[in-house]
């Protein structure tokens, strides 16, 4: 009994100590894997803290609430009005001066006919509209000759001697008659000359000053094209400042309102990516320690109490036996001796005893 009770004492006790050793060691494995961790502990829930406050804080503050678009000033405004407005009255001066001037296709046509003309007819016809006034003008004073010197001195001098009607008289007048319309043909000769002449360079003149005048009248028509295109230019010019200063006033009220909408949740997502997804997702491996020095006692106590038991029953006296019998791994026969019946032990005697 005593046996059982001093195995147990001795087996728990035992048994106790190497639990707890045990225990111990795998506890510290499991420190020594967690000391990263547990060293930045504290500066890691810092930054838990701090980034939550700073979240919280960027959530009361909110969207940027003031002006976001500067939009035309009064300058500008004042300018794309102008613009718009000196292109449209430009562009109705245009108008009426292209409506003016539209004509210069047609002077072309007329023109091309009139240089195909007979010219040498039109010239003929100033000339016998001009040369009768001009030849009885370069003849005044030797017609007054003629008609006041010549002839009245030939009569004068017929009628002193008496022959007023003879034939010498009238042979001196028809001399006198003669050289007058040789010098009337040529002087009328050389005036329609000249009138010809006047009336080609007339012509020509006429012809270059209607041709120029056309000419201009083209090129105030393509001016005024020009000058329209401009000015239809210029109101679209200022029409496209205002298009774009609506279009970027909508676009920055479209951002203002997904800024609003989605502030929240951007700033959550930044704190996640900067700061939670950071964080450990998964828990290191870890072993748990499940040493029991408590249940290693008891085993130990049972395990110590049967061999207790063993050893105690080791070392009690037993009757000798005579017979066969084996001692141990040695087998042996014989009479007589004593022997004690323990697997530790081999008998004495003659002969094996069991």
């Amino acid at each position: 009994m005593w046996g059982q009770i001093a195995g147990a004492v001795i087996g728990g006790v035992m048994s106790n100590n190497a639990a707890k050793k045990q225990a111990s060691a795998q506890d510290a494995a499991t420190r020594m894997q967690m000391q990263g961790y547990t060293d930045a502990r504290p500066y890691i829930q810092g930054v838990y803290q701090k980034g939550t406050d700073a979240l919280n804080n960027s959530l009361d503050a909110g969207y940027y609430g003031g002006p976001t678009y500067a939009g035309m000033n009064d300058m500008q405004t004042t300018g794309a009005n102008n613009m718009y407005n000196f292109g449209n009255n430009a562009f109705g001066n245009a108008g009426n001066i292209m409506n003016a001037t539209g004509s210069f296709g047609g002077n072309y046509a007329n023109l091309y006919n009139q240089a195909s003309a007979d010219r040498a007819g039109v010239a003929e016809n100033y000339v016998n509209a001009n040369a009768d006034p001009l030849v009885n003008r370069a003849l005044r004073d030797s017609t007054r000759q003629l008609e006041e010197g010549t002839l009245r001195n030939i009569g004068m001098g017929a009628s002193a001697t008496g022959n007023a009607n003879s034939s010498r008289a009238g042979v001196a007048e028809a001399i006198a008659g003669r050289d007058y319309m040789d010098r009337a043909a040529d002087t009328r000769a050389g005036i329609e000359r000249d009138l010809r002449s006047e009336s080609f360079k007339n012509q020509d003149a006429q012809f270059s000053n209607m041709m120029n005048a056309n000419a201009g009248l083209s090129t105030s028509f393509n001016n005024a094209f020009g000058m329209g295109n401009t000015a239809t230019g210029n109101m679209a010019n200022a029409g496209s400042m205002f298009r774009t200063d609506d279009q970027n006033r909508m676009n920055d009220d479209r951002a203002r309102f997904e800024g609003n909408r989605d502030f929240a949740m951007d700033q959550i997502g930044n704190y996640n990516a900067s700061i939670l997804g950071r964080a450990p997702q998964t828990a290191g491996t870890v072993e748990p320690n499940l040493v029991d020095p408590t249940a290693a006692a008891m085993g130990g106590a049972y395990a110590g109490s049967g061999m207790g038991q063993k050893i105690a029953d080791a070392f009690q006296f037993q009757p000798a036996v005579y017979g066969y019998g084996n001692s141990g791994p040695n087998t042996g026969f014989g009479f007589g001796g004593m022997g004690n019946r323990s697997p530790y032990l081999y008998g004495d005697g003659y002969g094996g005893g069991d």
